[in-house]
Formats: structure tokens, C-alpha cells, sequence
């Protein structure tokens, strides 16, 4: 899966966040088996957890060592110390002895069963000795010391006793031998309360420890798990933002504006959230199921077969869901990119749909793509609302199948009752470990489909690359020189050029002016000079190097662009006129925006050049947005001013008088200049007249009027008679040719 791929940097996260959810699974997974305890022993047994004593009496001792072999005998006595003041002997053995499955348990059980016995008096058949009718431990006392018992016939009676009992005889045994360990402590003066009290306060002390300990581990997870999965976001973003920055207007084309911000904000949110449920629910279950079935076999119940009924039944239910979900989670983000990208066009166009009173249609439009959305989120959420009752109602079916099944257990006197109570615990947390990893997988698919689109932009490899073995001109070569060289262009999905065989040459203190119909190809050339696109035939030189060879950071330096719509950002406008960065001065911030002709409205703003400067540059009119573009790209200097229709919504008069203040101040740096107007290029050094892509005119204004009958016929729609200064016979005889 491609989200797992984005922890391959933070395999240490993912170490200690296995490692807390070890800790907290099993410290959750250990309440139930306390809770076993608290029934079995702490109620049950009144806190008495071992049938042996942790004090008896040396006659109570010797007692039972009148019903074991030698050899059992000897173990209890190196089991127990001196015995004090009182007679009373303390266990000085170790725990694993003492426990319900120890040595000496095994050992103790039995005679504590026969010697509980015949303290209440019993058949003395049944203990194998030569006395008749009922016999109490006291006949057992003087039979022995007047010899008419031994040791062997009394231990061979109590397992005569063991195999009356029959197949409960090890629950009798165990319980019985915790009723004399209980009277034994209150012949000794020990309160049964007391000791029960103190096993419950221990218990509870316990699992208090324990929840604290899971508690903590659990934060820690969150912890990690958040801070995982922000940082492999905030990667992500600054990667795919940067691939996005390196972008040609082709690639920006190809995936959309609007698809392009999802891609960077929704889709990287899912991924954030994909990431946080892999490290607090994915890694979880397993290890909590892996744990929970360590402690099932260990309870050796027999009621493990339920564990399976209950994985089918999940597994039944979530494949249901899974198959009328996943087609939907799949197109869910499509409908999400429909409903930015037509948001996003409507904003944009806000003006023209008012313009036109398409408000309703537009609502329409978009409320159609909302609900598009919205029904596809109403199918998948009332789907998966229905997981958890169904998971609940399996559940509760497992809960009931384990107590049939265990109270014929627990009426066998092969389970108690904590153990069914501890087994139906486990159970849960297998069977929730199990749902979570289902119900997971069916949120990660939309999460996938989410790391995949953003994978589609990491892996776009821009059409504008940095060369190989980049090349800067020489400091004694030509400087503020470009050069076309037989240049042709077309669009990467397009079949035909968009200009062809373009060639001229402009130095510094020189202006070339592009004219021509609408579509003809002049911002093309245009956006050829800084590498927006890349010429596909021929040569686009700087300062006799090919674009293509210069670093992509040096050529952008030397070059000014203005584009058609002149981009603002926010801010104020002196941080707009600096946007070059530290090469700019104030110097040059005011010396540019003289010259754009901008310092008069900038000054009359209240704050000046510290004057706020909305998103877009809403808050000022088209013409100075104009005019702070052009200040903008003239702060830094560059050596090719490069301007693309920037003049369009300028008054006449401040194109000239820019115009006039640019012939003067930029000198030393060579002038592209694209414009619809005759009166922007026709004092320019030469002009080019573009025709479907063509240059059908080359040379000056006056040159072009005489020579060129596509200019003259955009001249004549724009100048008149006298400003053109041609005869009407000149006129016919230009335009007659160009028939010819």
C-alpha cells in the first residue's frame, strides 16, 4: 500500500509506538484475568488464593503429614520455619510452590480434604483403618499412636477417598482444601474478612496500577501517533507544493487549478488521517488480538471454537458492507474535485455570471455537483451506520453462545465462573481487534485513492528542466541580448504549431513590439523568453546562451515578465514591489514605480507604500494593478523587460508617459513588448506582425505601413488618415500587393 511507504522515515515512531501499544494491550488484557481472580478467589474462596497456608499450626501440620508419603511430608516440613511462641509456622517457601498448580498445593490438597473431613467425622471404611463405625481426627490420633495405623494405610486411604469422587474430584479437592485453610486461620485467630479485605485491596490496587499504566501508554500512542502523522503531512504538502511550484502552465493544465488545491489540502487531510489510524488502530489490532489469543489458550476453557463462530460472522458482515461501499468511497473524491472546481469557476467569474443573470443557472450547476457529493456520503455513512449494531448484535450472540457453553462447564466442575467471565473478555477484544482491521480497510481505499492523486503530481516530472550542465554567459560576451532562432512551438497536446519560424534579434536600449489578431501566437512568444514553456524547434538565446542551458534561477533573474493579468498578493504594496526579494532597495522600489507611473496613486493612499494590498489585488482598480505588476518586474532590474499585453487597461496617456519613462530609463536592458494597440509598439526599434502563428511583417512602423498589409489593416482600424500619413493610392497599392 502506498500510505505504508510514507513511514519509511519514521521507523522510530512506528518502534515506539509497537512498543506502548504492547505495553497498554497487555496491561488492558490483564484486568480480565484479575477480574477472574476477584470472582474465583476474592468471592469465592474469600480471598484465600492458595490451599497452602501462609501460617499453620504444628499440630495442624503434623496432621496432614499422617496422609503423605515420606518424601511429600519432608518437602512440606522444608516448605515451613520454626515454629514460635505459639506453635505456629510460618511458610518460608517460594511463591511458584505455593501457587494453584505448585508442588506443594499438589501436595496439601488432599490430606487438607481428608483432614477437613474428619474433623466433621467420617465412614471409617473410607480411610482403610481396622476401626469401625464414624471416625473424627482425634480416633486417627490414637489409632496411630497406639499402632494400629501406619502412614501407608492412611495415605492409601485418602486416595481411596480421591477416587470416590469420581471426575469432580479435582474441583472437591480444591475447594475443600480451601475451606481447611480457611478454618485453620480462624483457629489460629485470624479474621476470614480481614483476609478476603486485604486480597481485594491488592486486587484493586492492581488494576488501578494497571489502568494507569495503560492509560499513560495510550496518551503516549495518541502522542505519537499525531505527531507521526502531522509531520508526514506537513512533508507531504511542502513536496507536493514544491512539485506544483516547478510546474509548467502545461502540467498546472493538465490536473486543473481547482484539482491541483485539493490534491494539496483535502486529499493530504484524508492521507493525515489514514496515517493516525494505521499507528493507533491498524498496529493496535493485531497485537491486541495476537495477545488476547495468547491468554485464550492459556485458560484452556475449551470454548475456543466460539472464537472462530464469531470471526465468520464479522467477516460475513463487514464483506457486505465492504461490497456496496467501496465503489462509492472511489468515486467520493472525484465528486469532491467537481464540487472546488466549479466553486472555484464561479468565484472567478463572478462578475460576467451577474453580467449576464446566470446566478440561478450557476446555483443549479453547482448544487447538482453538491449533491452528486452528498449522495454518495449519505450512501456510505447510512451503509457503514450500520456496522456497529450489527457488530453489537454479533457480540452479544458470542456472549450468550459463551455462557451456555460455559455454565455446562462450570456444572462439570471444569471451569469457574471468573474463567467464563475472563474467556468472554477475550473474546470481545479478539472479535473488536478483528473489526477494527475490517472497518479500517474500508476507510483506507479512500485514503489510497487519496495518496495516489497526490502521488500522480510528485511523480509529474515538469516539461521545464534544469540543464544538465548549465552555462552562464560570459562576463566580456554580449549582455541584455536575446535572439530568436528559427523558433517553432506547439502545446504538448496539440497537433499543429502555434508559431513557426520565428527569428529576430534584441539588444539593450532596443524595443521589439509583437502585434497581431487574437490567437496568433504572441503571448506564446512571449512565455518562450523565461522558459514557461519551452520552444519545441529552434533557439531562444540569452545573451548568446540557449535558455535551455542557463540555470532556471539565473535566466528568471535577468528577465522581467509581465503578464497579461497582472497578479497581486497580499500584503501591502511595498512587500508586492519587493516580491523579487533582497535585490530590490528602496531605491529601486520608488525609481520603479515612478517609472510604471504608480508613485502618484501610491503616495495619495492612506499609508503609502505600507498601504494594505488585498488577495488578488481586489482593493485596487485594473489599471493599477497594471502598473504595479510593471513596477514590480522593473524593481529588479532585469535585462529583458518582457511585457504581454501590460498596457491594455491603461488610458492613453499613462501608456505614453510609461512609455516615454521606460524609452529613458531602461537603457541599458532590451524591451519585449506584446500589445493589441498600434500606438504602444509603433515607436518601437522593430516590430513583428504575427498572422496564425507566422511572422507576416518585420521591421519598423514606418517600414511595416508601407510594406506589411495585415498591419496596415490593424493600423487603419485604430489610427487615422492623418496619423497614418498615406495616401489612399499608397494604401490600395499595400494592400493590393499583399493580395498578390
Amino acid at each position: 500500500m502506498r500510505i505504508i511507504k510514507l513511514f519509511k522515515n519514521h521507523i522510530l515512531a512506528l518502534v515506539c509506538a509497537v512498543a506502548l501499544i504492547i505495553v497498554s494491550c497487555n496491561a488492558d488484557l490483564t484486568l480480565p484475568t484479575y477480574m477472574s481472580e476477584i470472582v474465583d478467589v476474592g468471592i469465592q474462596q474469600g480471598g484465600i488464593e492458595s490451599a497452602v497456608p501462609a501460617t499453620i499450626r504444628e499440630q495442624a501440620l503434623a496432621d496432614l503429614e499422617l496422609f503423605m508419603s515420606e518424601e511429600d511430608a519432608a518437602t512440606v516440613e522444608a516448605a515451613y520455619g520454626e515454629p514460635d511462641a505459639e506453635g505456629v509456622r510460618a511458610y518460608v517457601g517460594t511463591d511458584e510452590a505455593r501457587s494453584e498448580e505448585g508442588e506443594l498445593a499438589s501436595i496439601m490438597s488432599l490430606p487438607e480434604t481428608v483432614a477437613l473431613a474428619l474433623e466433621q467425622g467420617i465412614d471409617a471404611s473410607a480411610t482403610g483403618a481396622p476401626i469401625q463405625g464414624t471416625v473424627t481426627m482425634d480416633d486417627i490420633r490414637k489409632a496411630v499412636s497406639m499402632g494400629m495405623l501406619d502412614r501407608d494405610q492412611l495415605v492409601s486411604g485418602a486416595e481411596s477417598m480421591a477416587d470416590q469422587m469420581g471426575s469432580m474430584g479435582g474441583s472437591i479437592v480444591r475447594q475443600r482444601a480451601i475451606s481447611f485453610v480457611g478454618q485453620e486461620y480462624e483457629a489460629q485467630g485470624i479474621s476470614l474478612s480481614d483476609v478476603q479485605n486485604s486480597y481485594l485491596a491488592s486486587m484493586t490496587a492492581k488494576m488501578f496500577g494497571l489502568c494507569a499504566v495503560s492509560l499513560v501508554a495510550t496518551i503516549l500512542t495518541g502522542a505519537v501517533a499525531s505527531h507521526t502523522a502531522c509531520t508526514i503531512a506537513r512533508d507531504l504538502r511542502r513536496k507536493t507544493f514544491e512539485s506544483v511550484m516547478r510546474f509548467s502552465p502545461a502540467e498546472v493544465g493538465k490536473f486543473s487549478q481547482a484539482s491541483l488545491i485539493t490534491r494539496c489540502t483535502n486529499d493530504i487531510q484524508q492521507i493525515q488521517m489514514a496515517t493516525t489510524l494505521v499507528i493507533r488502530m491498524v498496529m493496535m489490532a493485531p497485537i491486541m488480538g495476537v495477545v488476547a489469543l495468547m491468554r485464550v489458550f492459556a485458560t484452556q476453557t475449551g470454548l475456543e471454537w466460539t472464537i472462530g463462530v464469531a470471526v465468520v460472522a464479522v467477516s460475513a458482515v463487514v464483506g457486505v458492507l465492504m461490497g456496496l461501499t467501496m465503489p462509492k468511497f472511489k468515486k467520493m473524491q472525484q465528486y469532491v474535485d467537481r464540487v472546488n472546481l466549479v466553486a472555484r469557476e464561479m468565484l472567478d467569474g463572478i462578475m460576467p455570471i451577474r453580467a449576464f443573470g446566470r446566478q440561478d443557472h450557476e446555483l443549479k450547476r453547482f448544487d447538482k455537483a453538491s449533491t452528486d457529493l452528498m449522495d454518495t456520503q449519505l450512501f456510505t455513512n447510512r451503509a457503514m451506520s450500520f456496522m456497529m449494531p450489527l457488530m453489537m448484535f454479533v457480540m452479544n450472540c458470542i456472549t450468550v453462545l459463551i455462557v451456555w457453553a460455559g455454565s455446562h462447564g462450570i456444572n462439570d466442575g471444569v471451569m469457574q465462573v471468573g474463567d467464563m467471565m475472563a474467556f468472554i473478555s477475550y473474546t470481545m477484544q479478539i472479535v473488536m481487534a478483528f473489526m477494527i482491521l475490517t472497518m479500517v480497510s474500508v476507510m483506507l481505499p479512500r485514503a489510497e485513492v487519496a495518496c495516489e492523486r497526490v502521488e500522480d503530481v510528485l511523480n509529474t516530472e515538469s516539461s521545464i528542466k534544469e540543464p544538465e550542465r548549465p552555462q552562464l554567459p560570459a562576463a566580456d560576451g554580449p549582455r541584455a541580448q536575446l535572439e530568436f532562432r528559427d523558433v517553432s512551438f506547439s502545446y504538448p497536446d496539440g497537433d499543429e504549431n502555434v508559431v513557426t519560424g520565428v527569428n529576430f534579434t534584441v539588444c539593450a536600449g532596443e524595443t521589439l513590439g509583437i502585434i497581431g489578431a487574437t490567437g496568433s501566437g504572441k503571448s506564446t512568444i512571449a512565455q518562450l523568453i523565461p522558459r514557461l514553456y519551452d520552444a519545441t524547434e529552434g533557439t531562444v538565446a540569452l545573451d548568446g546562451i540557449d535558455v535551455r542551458d542557463m540555470p532556471l534561477s539565473e535566466l528568471r533573474r535577468r528577465i522581467g515578465y509581465v503578464p497579461q493579468q497582472g497578479m497581486l498578493f497580499s500584503g501591502t504594496i511595498e512587500t508586492n514591489l519587493k516580491f523579487a526579494g533582497d535585490i530590490v532597495g528602496d531605491d529601486d522600489m520608488h525609481a520603479a514605480a515612478s517609472i510604471a507611473q504608480a508613485a502618484e496613486f501610491i503616495e495619495g493612499r492612506e499609508g503609502g507604500y505600507e498601504s494594505e494590498i488585498s488577495q488578488g489585488g481586489t482593493n485596487v482598480s485594473g489599471g493599477q494593478r497594471q502598473r504595479l505588476a510593471i513596477a514590480r518586474a522593473l524593481a529588479k532590474r532585469p535585462e529583458v523587460m518582457v511585457f504581454d499585453d501590460s498596457f491594455s487597461a491603461l488610458d492613453y496617456k499613462t501608456d505614453a508617459k510609461l512609455r516615454e519613462a521606460l524609452a529613458t530609463s531602461a537603457s541599458d536592458s532590451a524591451v519585449v513588448v506584446v500589445a493589441q494597440r498600434i500606438a504602444t509598439i509603433m515607436r518601437a526599434t522593430q516590430i513583428i506582425v504575427l498572422d496564425d502563428g507566422r511572422v507576416v511583417g518585420q521591421g519598423t512602423h514606418e517600414e511595416l505601413l508601407r510594406s506589411c498589409p495585415t498591419y496596415l489593416e490593424i493600423a487603419q482600424s485604430q489610427l487615422s488618415s492623418a496619423e497614418l500619413g498615406l495616401t489612399d493610392e499608397e494604401i490600395a497599392a499595400v494592400m493590393k500587393g499583399g493580395e498578390r
